[in-house]
């Protein structure tokens, strides 16, 4: 072994013998490759799974609305004023914002019998809109919900309304859209796209905040800094009871998540340390002999932990390349890549943890008593 002291090895030639120690010693190093093979490989396919289950779950929640901000004059005195949704959409913590007037009844011009509500709106209608026929509107267009284009008998060519009371002009429909969640009552109303200049105040502005952990935070600026006359006036509802069902869910999942994962790992960790001390046991008189020639104790517990990572990182090769394989092939939802890779690195950490003791107690036996001959 090449030395860069007496007794110190090179980092070279470290892993040589490292290498060399575990070709030597074939039977142990394919034990540890077994078993933390073993070890990765069920943490992907049961806490792995759990963890891509738990995403999607969560995933799922706040795509129901628990991002979601509304901010609403009830009884008419806040005045929000019209470029409301453009300075919050300013904000870092904001996906996207749209703001809703006053309602209006208004009718199908060629077809009397038909009526629905409809909004100025102001903002850009985000992807939660999806849209089922015809395109997004421009201004002084107007855009339909689904319940609101069949009551208002708007066929496949579409058409358009005006006000119940026939004093303004008709606006075409240029599109019927579909929502649900909490936005899922626009689903009745007509939404007519208006320049923020031509309206006195908002009635309605949803904001979208980027995470739910940002909601608290944002829910504290919009209260104190969002553009109205009355700010006292204004009512801003978060959806409390659906945060608070995501965390249960996440706390719950992920607590059972991490007590297989944490039984997975200490079944390992009594292997391993029964498969290094047999080894090191072996190994006594070899061990004797460098410590006799020169060899440090430091090098020695190097020496082993090197070998001892060669298994070990085979192993959990292995086993989360075939983790992987079996979750992609059977619910073809693999877990997140920190997750995996945070797996094979404890994975990694507790194997040399489980040795490190074993190799310490091997290097500071006294090799005048190993090497004794009766």
């Amino acid at each position: 072994m090449r030395t860069m002291w007496p007794g110190s090895p090179t980092v070279g030639g470290l892993l040589q013998d490292a290498a060399a120690g575990a070709r030597a010693q074939i039977a142990t190093t394919i034990t540890l490759m077994l078993v933390l093979a073993t070890v990765c490989f069920s943490i992907l396919v049961t806490t792995g799974q759990a963890a891509a289950s738990e995403a999607r779950v969560i995933e799922q929640i706040d795509s129901a609305g628990t991002r979601l901000i509304a901010l609403s004059d009830d009884g008419g005195s806040a005045g929000i004023l019209p470029n409301a949704p453009a300075t919050i959409a300013a904000l870092s913590d904001v996906t996207w914002v749209v703001g809703l007037g006053e309602a209006v009844d208004v009718t199908n011009p060629l077809l009397q019998s038909g009526r629905a509500a409809s909004r100025a709106v102001v903002g850009t209608l985000p992807t939660d809109f999806q849209l089922v026929q015809g395109r997004q509107p421009q201004i002084g267009e107007a855009i339909a919900g689904v319940n609101a284009a069949r009551a208002l008998n708007l066929g496949s060519g579409l058409g358009a309304v005006q006000n119940q009371s026939g004093q303004s002009d008709p606006v075409g429909v240029v599109g019927v859209y579909s929502t649900s969640g909490p936005l899922e009552h626009l689903n009745n109303i007509v939404l007519i796209a208006t320049d923020p200049n031509a309206l006195d105040s908002l009635r309605f502005v949803y904001v979208l905040a980027s995470d739910v952990t940002t909601v608290d935070r944002l829910e504290d600026v919009l209260r104190a800094s969002t553009p109205a006359l009355n700010l006292s006036a204004l009512t801003v509802e978060t959806p409390s009871g659906a945060i608070a069902l995501r965390d249960v869910i996440a706390g719950r999942l992920g607590a059972a998540s991490r007590q297989l994962m944490a039984v997975v790992m200490g079944v390992g960790a009594v292997i391993i340390a029964v498969t290094m001390l047999s080894a090191t046991m072996s190994r006594r008189r070899d061990f004797g002999r460098r410590r006799a020639l020169g060899a440090t104790r430091s090098a020695l517990v190097a020496a082993l932990l090197a070998q001892t990572s060669i298994g070990a990182a085979s192993g959990i090769l292995l086993g989360t390349v075939a983790g992987l394989a079996v979750l992609q092939a059977t619910t073809e939802s693999l877990p997140a890549w920190r997750f995996t890779a945070g797996v094979a690195g404890l994975a990694l950490l507790l194997t040399l943890l489980a040795a490190t003791p074993i190799a310490t107690h091997a290097a500071h036996r006294d090799p005048l008593r190993i090497l004794r001959v009766p």
